[in-house]
């Protein structure tokens, strides 16, 4: 069993008088210490350190309260911020957000791949640029987090990116950004970013038992089962897009993107004009390959992301009428109300997380 030091101590005291004042704006120092069960001088203290670190500072007077009115504690949610970033063949997408996770300011930059690496990594500094900008002067960037259609976390990528630019395997984005910013960053599945932002502010909220697929550029699903995030031994699990419809469809070799992928996306969405028996097929499809998944992994409900999204009440019924005459449960199918911007959630929740890390630093 580790042995708590005063240091610990104090460290674990301050956290937890932040998390109280974050959640309880305009808090007193009395109400503190009852409901942390600290005593008055304790908790004067560790709040006098605080005030000095500019973390929380003071306002007004608690009105409600009798004889003597004790100051209100506010956290300051300014003093660092963090970025969630979509990195999509398409277009880039970025948020910049305070402490509470409220994102005070959106950029979205159509992306060009046909100059190569470098012009790719310029546009999305230029992002990264323009949502610093609109930071509070004096405040820190804690933590930048990027989605990418990828397979992070192993040295094959699978990355969709390489399918249009070879010479993206070298890149190493997460070094790259850390070392242009000297900020800590991290680099994410797309889709898995998408699933905690719809875990965070979207239909996500309400279950343990969560699968998600998101539809567009490219497609494929991240789950959620009793409450984990399902990985997978190779990070890969929920890449339906590599799904083989038939033993007909096999190729000599293995391909990237997938075929179903590559004929759900590549082929379909990229045309100017999808005729509405192109659109029932694409669902058909759709519902059958979410049939399929739901019986290995038995949620309780399915969100349907990306431009997914903005399916219609009639292609919602097919995906249902499928599921109910194959699966023995079945789950409920809503459509994100997050849309296009849930990956961006997702990235300023985990930044969140590491930002909160950081507070540390601001009193060692």
């Amino acid at each position: 069993m580790k042995v708590l030091n005063p240091t610990d101590i104090g460290d674990q005291n301050k956290l937890s008088i932040l998390q109280i004042i974050k959640e309880n704006d305009g808090i007193s120092r009395q109400e503190i210490s009852k409901r942390l069960k600290l005593s008055a001088p304790a908790v004067s203290k560790n709040i006098a350190a605080l005030l000095e670190t500019g973390i929380i500072w003071e306002a007004g007077i608690d009105a409600t309260s009798v004889g003597r009115k004790p100051i209100q504690l506010k956290y300051n949610a300014s003093i660092m911020y963090v970025i969630g970033i979509e990195m999509m063949p398409k277009e880039i997408r970025g948020g910049i957000a305070d402490l509470y996770g409220n994102i005070i300011a959106h950029e979205n930059k159509p992306l060009s791949l046909e100059n190569g690496v470098q012009a790719v990594l310029e546009q999305l500094e230029e992002v990264v640029d323009k949502l610093i900008e609109k930071k509070k002067d004096g405040s820190r960037l804690a933590e930048i987090v990027i989605g990418v259609p990828a397979l992070t976390g192993q040295e094959d990528l699978n990355d969709l990116f390489i399918t249009y630019i070879p010479e993206w395997k070298d890149v190493d984005l997460k070094r790259h950004i850390e070392e242009k910013y000297c900020v800590k960053t991290e680099v994410m599945n797309d889709v898995e970013l998408a699933l905690l932002g719809e875990c965070a502010e979207g239909e996500g909220q309400v279950s343990d038992n969560i699968l998600f697929i998101k539809y567009g550029e490219g497609f494929a699903a991240r789950a959620i089962i009793d409450g984990n995030l399902l990985k997978g031994y190779n990070m890969a699990a929920g890449e339906i897009g590599y799904y083989l419809e038939d033993i007909s469809k096999l190729t000599e070799d293995f391909v990237v993107p997938g075929r179903m992928e590559k004929e759900l996306c590549r082929d379909a969405v990229q045309k100017e004009i999808i005729s509405e028996n192109m659109l029932k097929e694409i669902v058909e499809k759709i519902a059958v390959i979410i049939t399929n998944t739901v019986l290995v992994l038995n949620p309780e409900i399915v969100i349907l992301g990306g431009i997914a999204s903005r399916f219609n009440c009639e292609t919602i019924h097919t995906i249902e009428s499928v599921l109910q005459r194959t699966c023995p449960f079945v789950p409920r199918i809503v459509v994100s109300k997050l849309g296009i911007d849930a990956p961006v959630i997702g990235g300023v929740k985990v930044a969140l997380e590491g930002a909160e890390k950081q507070l540390i630093t601001y009193w060692k």
